[in-house]
């Protein structure tokens, strides 16, 4: 699939949609649910969940045989570590404790807002290697002002795939995103006010350039300010169309110094309703959708070096999704979806800086890969059944192809993940997983001969990847 064709089509049938004159549907979908207040919710209603979590990771130091000191022996990979402040294998911490307040204005119903904080141990609240809570929803949405067209103003979730989109309050596998999703649609900022050096080897237009873990801001949870278009629509008995166009600042919400550009992005999706149910939350349907983004972020670079300053930088992917009988014995949740990239690919810092290690930036910093000729790749599946009522085996397989455009840097990630999950309450749940990981090499011989430092450490490094258990739980109240 052709990115550009991808963006047209998104946004371009988005917009058509938009200017249909159709009765809105009753069903839910990921717009719905994350933008319009419920009726009892009145002005105002204090909502939230916390989600304590323990994380084991199997790890174990980088052994670079024969090179007693090459600049990675004896380090332990941030892959092998908890995030975001890679100082431990094994944790017991708060990840997520968020809150928030939903309502709407004056008693009207027509205009929605959105307003929480999150506070906890991950990548969104760590920040120029500060920690602090910080708002992560902030909007408001004005409904039936204009026939076939929702407005969401302010701090958005943008359309994307569907692992972005998910909330808490359905199915999903929330403890962590795939290796894909992680590293390529959640991307962590930097200051754009500073200038960075290439890494090394990194001339030409497939080059990189380091940036230092303090430049480093966090991830943006996939929200972005902006304004936002968007609604659903019945178009048969059991068919649910729904679109969103979003057109936002490419930055974190709060932190000027990320402010990098306009970013464009747009969804469309349809459902096919199973039963005659049309749920907000938990609903049996069959969705299929496709995705676009764009933007075009700068990156300052120290003077005379060859690489541009600023690239084409585009996401997109396509998927599917098939819900039927949450908390049902037999109950079924299938997801597969496939995403790629261009520009801007970040291949984040592999270990904490460490003496001896001063030569090699490219192992502490991390390393962005600004060119739109630099690409990305991936896919993921799963699969829920319900075991009982309350007892869900959960199944998903993750791959991530970071740079195949550059033989030296390319890395393969595949995560293998298998989860039981007992459910208290539909919002309510336990969790425990295991997650067989890999890194792999597929070039070889593009990073250095057989038995030359370059290829004995790089290979070395990517076999200390460990396997993970995490005990998790979301607690809703």
């Amino acid at each position: 699939m052709k990115k550009i064709t991808a963006m047209k089509l998104a946004l371009g049938m988005g917009v058509g949609l938009g200017l249909c004159v159709c009765q809105p549907a009753n069903a839910a979908n990921w717009f719905n649910i994350q933008t319009i207040s419920l009726p009892e919710w009145g002005s105002g209603q204090f909502i939230g969940f916390l989600q304590p979590l323990y994380t084991d990771i199997a790890a174990s130091p980088v052994v670079v045989s024969g090179y007693p000191h090459a600049p990675a022996n004896g380090q332990t990979a941030h892959f092998n570590q908890v995030a975001p402040t890679f100082d431990s294998s094994s944790q017991l911490y708060m990840q997520r404790a968020r809150f928030f307040i939903r309502g709407s204005i004056g008693g009207n119903s027509d205009i929605s807002y959105y307003v929480g904080a999150e506070a906890g141990q991950n990548g969104y609240d760590y920040s120029f290697g500060r920690y602090a809570p910080r708002i992560i929803d902030a909007n408001m949405v004005f409904s039936h002002y204009i026939p076939g067209v929702r407005l969401e103003i302010g701090n958005i979730r943008a359309p994307g795939p569907e692992g972005a989109m998910e909330g808490f309050m359905d199915f999903n596998f929330l403890d962590a995103f795939g290796s894909g999703l992680q590293q390529l649609m959640q991307p962590t900022f930097y200051n754009n006010g500073m200038r960075y050096s290439q890494a090394p080897g990194g001339g030409g237009p497939n080059g990189g350039y380091t940036v230092p873990g303090g430049d480093v801001s966090g991830n943006n949870g996939f929200r972005y300010p902006g304004i936002q278009a968007e609604d659903w629509f019945m178009v048969a008995p059991k068919v649910e169309v729904a679109y969103g166009a979003m057109l936002a600042d490419y930055g974190r919400l709060l932190d000027s110094g990320t402010s990098n550009g306009p970013i464009v992005a747009g969804r469309l999706q349809a459902s096919y309703l199973l039963g005659s149910e049309q749920g907000r939350f938990f609903r049996n349907d069959l969705t299929g959708f496709i995705w676009a983004q764009a933007a075009h972020p700068e990156i300052g670079v120290m003077p005379g070096q060859l690489s541009p300053s600023s690239s084409n930088m585009t996401r997109d992917g396509f998927g599917m999704t098939y819900r039927k009988g949450y908390m049902e014995r037999g109950g079924l949740d299938v997801k597969a979806e496939y995403f790629e990239g261009s520009g801007n690919i970040a291949a984040p810092a592999v270990f904490n800086q460490a003496p001896g290690m001063a030569a090699a930036p490219q192992l502490y910093d991390e390393v962005v890969y600004a060119g739109s000729n630099n690409t990305a790749n991936g896919y993921d599946v799963s699969a829920g059944y319900f075991l009982t009522k309350r007892i869900e085996a959960v199944l998903r397989y993750d791959y991530y192809d970071r740079l195949p455009n550059n033989a030296a840097a390319e890395r393969m990630f595949k995560d293998t993940s298998l989860a039981l999950e007992y459910h208290v309450t539909p919002l309510t749940r336990v969790v425990v997983d295991y997650i067989d990981r890999s890194i792999t090499i597929p070039n070889p011989g593009a990073v250095g001969p057989a038995g030359s430092l370059a290829l004995t450490q790089a290979s070395a490094i990517v076999n200390s990847i460990g396997n993970q258990m995490d005990v998790w739980a979301v607690y809703a109240f």
